[in-house]
């Protein structure tokens, strides 16, 4: 039985899970090389069922490409479209949209390989996330890459590892301080993260009945917004004594050192904050000062059970960040369907959540869903093979400030025949870390988050397919921001018309309902042709 040390935090959870899930698959002989670029034109409508509002109507032209590649040197995904909406009338404005998802593995050499990945999306800057995006103000534009190595090898019994991720994450919006609902200087902005990691050690059986695994990290992330900083440096050595052939007592103890600082906002004459587009203008010449200042001793201890390559069940309670602390993960892998759930508990960052859910995509098949009216991604992208991921909780709540992140997220994923299944779920709170007394933010306010996405995915014949996704989500704000609610759906038929020329019609719905609002319910339609190249 090898061990692989359980690391806490959603960010390294949903890595290792991902991991997790691709060993347990089978090794592949097929090799594929598709790209795929197209061109597209849609038409969609969209009116009021509930809640009045205008008849809006649009004309949207995309270009894109997909692209899957699997050999002995490379497996990769890519599905990126650019999409412009053309507005008929006052109301319907023109919008300019960039979403996409993928990743790369490089195999280099024996050992070495290079992983990099990417997501573009557009959010509700208010929380309203649904199908129905018709006012750029209302909205936000969210880039996030990653680009790093990874190093595994043996010296002699001892199995080695190393490695590192750069990452990047941006929020490109016209958030107003009149928006209800919109950060009043709290705005994301950009931020850069590096993460080194590192371990070395045995398994059971090998020098000792029990198997012992030292390790460590270095975490730090510099956000544009106040200059913000977070520096996270932990060791730690984890030891597995077997119980049974499928089960065994796991257990780890360390040190770990945080911190989280940041300067000061430049005030104008009246000793108010200075805000520009939403976020607050930084004093350079402030000093620094501490937000979160954690060290000492980190201890957990569980149980881990293995009862096949395909299966695998971990639970763990310790101390850590000053507290008591819950974690676990379950993974499934079948033939042909594959599922995922982890139990978190951390602290994060927008930037850093978002950058480690893009880090955590793995295999060259992944069902990318896209809303037809808009273009934008549906939160999730569904894999058999253990290697998908849901956005919708790292997307919700664009924030500044640093978090504890606890929650639990779930993810299935099958095939059979000619149907394809793909549901995720989850939920989450955020208790952000903010300096006491400050009047910029409100200390200790947090967030809580439920979401559930589901798709499911019909082929007629070669020709001719349907698809029908459903999606909800509720938002629990803080900080006199409004709770939202938002659900709703859509249905799909796609008919190959040539060889490169296809047609597609969608009929959906969306509903929104924040406090003090009434609930918005609208009906949207699309028809529209691509050629793909």
């Amino acid at each position: 039985m090898r061990y692989k040390p359980f690391i806490t935090g959603v960010s390294l959870s949903f890595v290792a899970l991902a991991a997790t899930a691709a060993q347990a698959q089978e090794t592949r002989a097929d090799r594929r090389l598709d790209v795929t670029p197209y061109l597209g034109i849609d038409q969609v409508v969209m009116g009021p069922i509930k809640g009045g509002g205008d008849v809006l109507t649009y004309t949207n032209l995309s270009a894109g490409l997909t692209a899957e590649v699997n050999n002995r040197r490379v497996e990769a995904m890519i599905d990126v479209q650019y999409n412009h909406s053309f507005g008929w009338g006052s109301q319907a404005t023109d919008q300019d949209v960039i979403s996409g998802i993928g990743h790369a593995d490089f195999h280099v050499a024996k050992g070495l390989t290079l992983s990099t990945g990417a997501m573009a999306t557009r959010v509700r800057t208010d929380g309203l996330s649904g199908a129905r995006v018709d006012n750029n103000s209302f909205s936000s534009q969210v880039y996030s890459a990653y680009i790093g190595p990874t190093y595994t090898t043996r010296v002699d019994q001892l199995d080695v590892t190393g490695s590192y991720r750069f990452g990047y994450t941006r929020v490109d919006d016209d958030v107003s301080v009149s928006l209800p609902g919109a950060p009043s200087g709290g705005s994301y902005a950009d931020s850069y993260s590096h993460l080194l990691t590192g371990s070395v050690g045995f398994g059971p059986g090998t020098y000792l009945p029990v198997g012992l695994v030292a390790s460590g990290a270095y975490a730090r992330e510099d956000a544009s917004q106040l200059d913000q900083r977070f520096e996270d440096v932990w060791g730690r050595v984890d030891a597995t004594l077997p119980l049974t052939p499928t089960v065994a007592a796991v257990g780890g103890v360390g040190y770990e050192d945080i911190q989280i600082s940041q300067r000061s906002p430049l005030l104008d004459e009246d000793g108010a904050p200075l805000i520009r587009r939403g976020r607050y203008v930084t004093d350079k010449s402030s000093p620094r000062a501490l937000v979160y200042d954690q060290d000492g001793l980190i201890w957990d201890a569980g149980v881990l059970w293995r009862p096949s390559r395909r299966t695998s069940l971990e639970a763990r309670v310790g101390q850590r960040y000053g507290g008591m602390t819950y974690q676990g993960s379950f993974v499934w892998q079948g033939r042909d369907k594959s599922f995922a759930l982890v139990v978190f508990d951390g602290i994060d960052s927008f930037g850093r959540v978002v950058n480690a859910n893009v880090a955590a995509l793995s295999g060259s098949s992944l069902n990318v869903v896209r809303n037809p009216f808009t273009g934008d991604l549906t939160g999730c992208a569904f894999s058999t093979t253990g290697g998908g991921q849901c956005f919708n909780d790292a997307l919700a709540g664009i924030s500044d400030a640093n978090f504890r992140y606890r929650g639990v997220a779930m993810q299935y994923s099958a095939r059979r025949g000619p149907w394809g299944w793909g549901l995720g779920a989850g939920y989450s709170q955020r208790k952000f870390i903010t300096p006491s007394g400050d009047v910029v933010y409100i200390t200790g306010s947090r967030d809580e988050n439920w979401y559930g996405n589901g798709s499911v995915t019909y082929t007629i014949n070669d020709s001719s397919s349907i698809e029908s996704v459903g999606y909800i989500n509720y938002f629990d704000a803080s900080g006199g921001r409004p709770d939202v609610l938002n659900w709703g759906g859509f249905t799909s038929y796609f008919r190959g018309i040539t060889r490169r020329l296809s047609a597609s019609a969608s009929l959906g719905v969306d509903s929104a309902k924040a406090d003090d609002i009434d609930t918005i319910i609208s009906a949207m339609g699309q028809v529209g042709l691509r050629y793909s190249f």
